[in-house]
């Protein structure tokens, strides 16, 4: 006798066909939730901060017209002079001596001139009654116009010595700010080496230092908003006037330069500065750094069809790389969806669930 193996409960066919219809479809995937930012195209610009301190817009260097030794020297750094104050002497004694030997030469030209004009109005005179000849005439004449230029040339040795002796005095020539002193007492001097340099009264700038790059051209004729290191004085505005043509070896930045608008109250001279000004770069999309991701080794982003809410992978053209995001110029359209959080775990097509939320 055959015996057979239990059997279980079976189900009737409509409900079997009620579970399958109830049950999931094979293959059916959950939507990741993602967050998403908006992409809007804005006027990019890049922000500078820059050191620097208030210079003078003229500094004048000041020397002797002749060398010699400094035998005073009365001004210091910081010193504020006016027009034609007496800042520096050297040792007179040669100057004084060549003024008197000059001056004892135009005395004994002076008298040369006169023995030779006597003596020519007396040859006149005798050669009008006929008791001299026209050849002696002539050569008094000639010693006359000698002796003459002969004064003249002791003259202007007399005149020469005395602006050398005066040349032994240094003045100011402009009211300003001794900002450098380069000789100190009893040394030798050259002529025309610098002694001091002023500072003239009045106009003022900025120098700050940029790191140099492409768009450094761009400072130009830009308005920057200056305000002091130390101290609460109101910000300044400067205009950039000029920009190195040369890079400094030391630091690798550009010397620019800014004049304060006419009528500013300026900082004293050397105050320690920051320069901020905001170079406009075109416009490009602002998004966090969190949407990069990378397609045949160049950078892309997650886009999302707000239709089908899939994902779709997207390479673009990244413009500028900040410590806050990246600015997109292209490979995205204004308005779409980008995925900010999340976009590790996407695949092309995948579907979403989505948060938007601001870059």
């Amino acid at each position: 006798m055959r015996k057979t193996a239990p059997q279980g409960p079976v189900l009737p066919a409509a409900v079997l066909a009620g579970l399958i219809a109830l049950a999931p479809p094979l293959g059916a995937e959950t939507p990741l939730a993602v967050e998403l930012v908006t992409a809007h195209t804005a006027p990019v610009f890049l922000h500078y901060e820059l050191s620097g301190s208030i210079e003078p817009a003229e500094a004048v260097p000041v020397g002797f017209r002749s060398g010699g030794r400094i035998v005073t020297l009365s001004v210091q750094v910081g010193a504020q002079v006016e027009a034609g104050q007496v800042l520096a002497e050297l040792d007179p004694t040669q100057a004084a001596a060549a003024l008197r030997g000059a001056k004892a030469q135009a005395d004994a030209a002076a008298a040369m001139l006169t023995q030779a004009e006597q003596a020519l109005a007396r040859a006149a005179e005798l050669t009008q009654r006929g008791a001299a000849t026209q050849a002696a005439l002539d050569a008094a004449t000639e010693a006359a116009l000698s002796a003459r230029s002969a004064q003249d040339q002791a003259q202007a040795g007399l005149s020469k010595a005395r602006q050398t002796l005066a040349d032994c005095t240094l003045t100011a020539p402009a009211a300003g700010i001794v900002t450098a002193r380069s000789a100190e007492p009893g040394q030798i001097v050259g002529a025309a080496q610098t002694v001091l340099t002023i500072a003239r009264d009045g106009a003022r700038e900025a120098v700050f230092y940029v790191p140099d790059f492409p768009a450094l051209d761009r400072f130009r004729d830009r308005t920057v908003t200056l305000r002091p290191v130390e101290g609460t004085g109101a910000p300044l505005e400067a205009v950039v006037t000029e920009i190195a043509p040369l890079v400094a070896g030391a630091t690798g930045t550009v010397r620019v330069k800014g004049k304060l608008r006419d009528g500013a109250m300026a900082p004293g001279l050397g105050t320690a500065i920051v320069a901020v000004i905001d170079l406009p770069l075109g416009s490009a999309m602002a998004l966090p750094w969190t949407v990069l991701v990378t397609k045949d080794g160049g950078p892309a982003v997650w886009t999302i069809d707000p239709d089908s809410k899939r994902a779709e992978l997207r390479p673009v053209r990244v413009s500028r790389y900040t410590d806050r995001g990246i600015d997109v110029a292209e490979g995205i359209s204004e308005g779409a969806l980008v995925v900010s959080r999340g976009a590790h775990l996407l695949y092309p097509g995948r579907a979403v669930t989505a948060t938007e939320t601001t870059p």
